[in-house]
C-alpha cells in the first residue's frame, strides 16, 4: 500500500473553508474527506487556532456566532481530519533563516506566521504545502523543500457534484 500523501494547510485554507468560498470549499472538503479516508494526512501549525478565530460572517456582522465558532472548532478535536504541529524552537530557528533569506533574494519581507507555517511544514517533511497566498509563498518552494500550490484533491470528483 502506497503511503499516504502528506500536506500542510496554510490558515488561509481554514478560513476559505470556515467562510464557505463557493470555489474552494469543494475542493477542501475533498482534501478533508480524503484525510478521513486515509489517502492524506493533512497537517497544520498550533498557531492555526489563532488565526481562524473569526469567520467573514462575524467580522462583517461585528457579532460573534455560536454556529461558526463550533465549525472552527470542530477543525481541531481529536478525531478531526487535521494534525495540529505544536510549535518549538527549532521550527523558529528555521523560521527565522527563511525570513533573512528572503531579504537576501530582495524578496518582500516574509510574515512571520507565514514563515511558521513553511518551516512547520518543512519539519513534518510534507510533500505540498496548500495555500491561497500563492503570490506570495510560491518563490519560496524550492528553498523550503516542496511545491507550493493551491488546495486540490487527488481524488476523482463527478461533473456537477460537490462535496459541501
Amino acid at each position: 500500500m502506497p503511503s499516504p500523501r502528506k500536506v500542510y494547510l496554510d490558515s488561509c485554507v481554514f478560513l476559505s473553508y470556515v467562510n464557505n468560498d463557493a470555489d474552494r470549499a469543494p475542493h477542501i472538503e475533498a482534501l478533508f474527506d480524503e484525510a478521513r479516508s486515509h489517502g492524506t494526512e493533512i497537517y497544520t501549525s498550533e498557531l492555526s487556532i489563532v488565526e481562524v478565530a473569526f469567520g467573514r460572517v462575524e467580522q462583517t456582522c461585528q457579532a460573534l456566532s455560536p454556529e461558526v465558532e463550533n465549525q472552527i472548532d470542530s477543525l481541531w478535536m481529536p478525531g478531526s481530519a487535521i494534525r495540529l504541529i505544536e510549535y518549538y524552537r527549532l521550527i523558529g530557528d528555521d523560521a527565522k533563516r527563511l525570513m533573512r533569506l528572503g531579504v537576501t533574494k530582495g524578496w518582500t519581507g516574509l510574515r512571520a506566521m507565514d514563515a511558521i507555517h513553511l518551516s512547520t511544514a518543512r519539519r513534518m517533511q510534507v510533500d505540498e504545502f496548500h495555500t491561497y497566498d500563492i503570490q506570495r509563498l510560491k518563490k519560496y518552494s524550492v528553498d523550503a523543500g516542496f511545491p507550493i500550490c493551491e488546495p486540490y484533491s487527488i481524488a476523482p470528483q463527478l461533473p456537477g457534484l460537490t462535496t459541501t
